[in-house]
């Protein structure tokens, strides 16, 4: 599964990233793709973090790989929203992370589902977790057990499915 993350606003959702953040933007972005390599490497997902590099040392965009996780800057002119709704539209994309409600709905339109970054970093914490304990990674989960009446639309069972497989 390919996930792109929304850098700062999962940085900043997130209690335990933003107080890195607060002591030194660069040590925010350092410990967050620790994180996210970590969980990577327990998943096999994909994951491409996007950061605005207005502001930065990365002003005129870019990107790099550091530790098995892609990094996006934004040039100057173009926000990290812009470079995400990009990335979801051109098919790049099957899970965003981000709690931005326009960014959300771009990436809708583009057939992308998005997760809360809060309900991410508890999967992400769930697997260091079970890194920490030496386990292996959970096995599918069972079959919902079905209940009565409506069916799920197609999207979103296929947001469900995507969900699960964080």
């Amino acid at each position: 599964m390919r996930i792109i993350i929304d850098g700062y606003n999962l940085i900043r959702r997130i209690p335990e990233l933003s107080s890195f953040e607060q002591v030194d933007l660069e040590e925010g972005r350092k410990y967050l793709v620790r994180e996210l390599s970590s969980y990577r490497a327990g998943k096999g997902h994909r994951v491409t973090v996007v950061f605005d590099g207005a502001g930065s040392v990365h002003l005129g965009g870019g990107s790099e790989k550091e530790r098995g996780i892609s990094i996006v800057y934004s040039r100057q002119g173009r926000t990290a929203d812009d470079v995400i709704a990009k990335i979801c539209q051109d098919g790049g994309a099957d899970l965003l992370v981000t709690g931005d409600r326009d960014l959300k709905d771009r990436a809708d339109r583009a057939g992308v589902p998005a997760v809360e970054p809060e309900r991410f970093w508890e999967r992400v914490e769930e697997e260091r977790i079970r890194n920490l304990k030496g386990l292996e990674p959970e096995d599918e989960e069972d079959e919902p057990v079905k209940r009565p009446g409506k069916k799920l639309s197609k999207k979103a069972r296929k947001t469900r499915s995507r969900l699960s497989r964080l």
